[in-house]
């Protein structure tokens, strides 16, 4: 690799290499990067090198400067917005997906036959029925992403209302827009036959059948499982609700998700014994994770999603059923278990009662539907015994 560019002739001037080629360029403090072209010396360098260090040529650069923002427009609340504690709060992940769903908006035309586009508009001029074309658009097309662009452009108008000021709480043109999703089917729970199959093919001590039981018997997400450690695993005396003294052994650790954000949140969960009797056979004198490969060394996360894949095909599983799709079990179990929705929540560690309150409906159903059919049976076998008495009767 060639030595960065440096010398006291051409203050500013530095070097880079690109596709092979090396390329200069001048910086110069609160100011854009500009392009050198040709090599140190030659005439066309110079010129530029001259143009630059005087500011010439800097206009059009600067009109074309992504993020430019003019004041109170879509662009200076995207501008705004990234500053904000809010947003700062968010992890990478999030901030880059809202970052790409609003430059998506503010590229929009306002009108197809004009050129100004909603980054030059002010925030005032955005109706109620401007929104629900823009949305409405893109719904058609991909209805996830129709709801994330709303949301994205709910925070610009966030920055306009709460921070800013530039418009009053009533105008908000979102108010009466709603973008309903169905719901997901992927990442079904894992039936019991299903669980049945796995379990047959893949014997208690493998990695296969460990994998398997953290994700169920913990009910957490596929960072957690591959990150959990042998020192997660504490003893701990805990008097229960009925004053009883109990010493349960269970994971203490912090969730993977969110963790950039305020730590993770923070978990127990107890050792159930279908998991003690999983874990039972493994080595925990050598400590590291407690899933591990036949190399001995812990799985990378995103590994995980394809080998379960193959762990299923093994076991002759069909496609659809995932390590993701065990949480799901684990979730739905708790809520069969009749396990308070509020208990559940703390279990899976979910940040709000919407995905909670899901497996507790569905658990409802389901009995509702079971006492539904035992009502009817009850019914009819009134019916029929009613019957019998009335032709057993003698009429004298």
């Amino acid at each position: 690799m060639a030595r960065p560019f440096k010398d006291a002739r051409y203050p500013g001037v530095s070097s880079r290499l690109k596709r092979g080629k090396l390329v200069y360029r001048y910086r110069a403090k609160g100011m854009p990067e500009i392009r050198l072209p040709g090599q140190p010396g030659e005439p066309e360098f110079e010129a530029a090198y001259e143009r630059a260090t005087q500011g010439q040529g800097l206009k059009a650069i600067i009109i074309d400067l992504p993020g430019r923002a003019l004041p109170k427009t879509f662009g200076h609340a995207a501008r705004r917005l990234e500053a904000t504690m809010e947003w700062l709060d968010f992890d990478e992940a999030t901030q880059q997906k809202n970052a790409r769903l609003i430059e998506r908006f503010l590229k929009m035309q306002v009108d197809p036959a004009y050129p100004l586009t909603w980054r030059d508009t002010p925030v005032e001029h955005l109706d109620a029925d401007h929104l629900r074309a823009i949305v409405e658009a893109v719904f058609a097309a991909n209805r996830t992403v129709a709801k994330h662009l709303l949301v994205a452009i709910k925070k610009l108008l966030w920055v306009a209302i709460e921070i800013e000021k530039w418009i009053k709480p009533q105008d908000d043109p979102s108010l009466s827009i709603r973008v309903r999703i169905p719901k997901s089917t992927a990442n079904p729970a894992w039936p019991v036959p299903i669980r049945e199959k796995f379990e047959a093919r893949h014997p208690i001590g493998s990695a296969p059948r460990t994998c398997y039981a953290l994700a169920f018997w913990l009910g957490n997400r596929r960072g957690d499982i591959a990150s959990l450690e042998w020192d997660d695993l504490v003893s701990e005396e805990i008097e229960l609700f009925d004053g009883s003294l109990e010493v349960i052994e269970a994971f203490d650790f912090r969730q993977k998700k969110n963790r950039n954000r305020h730590g993770g949140r923070e978990m127990f969960i107890p050792i159930v014994d279908k998991l003690a009797q999983a874990l039972a056979p493994l080595d925990r004198s050598k400590g590291g994770t407690v899933l591990k490969n036949a190399y001995g060394r812990a799985f990378a996360e995103k590994s995980l999603t394809g080998m379960m894949a193959h762990w299923n095909k093994q076991a002759g599983i069909p496609q659809g059923y995932t390590l993701h799709g065990l949480r799901r079990t684990f979730g739905t179990y708790l809520a069969e278990c009749n396990i308070q929705a509020r208990a559940i929540m703390e279990a899976m560690g979910h940040s709000s009662m919407t995905v909670t309150d899901g497996y507790v409906r569905e658990a409802n159903k389901k009995r509702m539907a079971v006492d539904m059919v035992r009502a009817i049976n009850e019914r009819e076998a009134k019916r029929d015994a009613m019957k019998q008495r009335a032709a057993l009767r003698v009429v004298k």
